[in-house]
């Protein structure tokens, strides 16, 4: 196995120890992705975006006072 080594911008280390701890494991993925033309889906991409409330917030009362439009009739 090679040894690659480069300059990244501040805060870099950060933002990607968010996406996965193991940041070797991470980066020998997404290099070996580029290196093997495979792009990554729009659900891998925006997964941490992503929230599972598990169906508890649409039918929280709480929820539904808030967000809830409210039929005057």
């Amino acid at each position: 196995m090679e040894t690659i080594i480069f300059k990244a911008p501040d805060g870099t280390k950060e933002k990607l120890r968010e996406l996965n701890p193991n940041l070797s494991d991470l980066l020998r993925q997404e290099v070996g992705n580029l290196i093997n033309g495979r792009k990554s889906s729009a659900h891998e991409r925006a997964k941490h975006l992503i929230f599972s409330g598990g169906g508890k917030m649409s039918r929280g009362k709480e929820y539904l006072k808030i967000y809830a439009k409210k039929k005057s009739r």
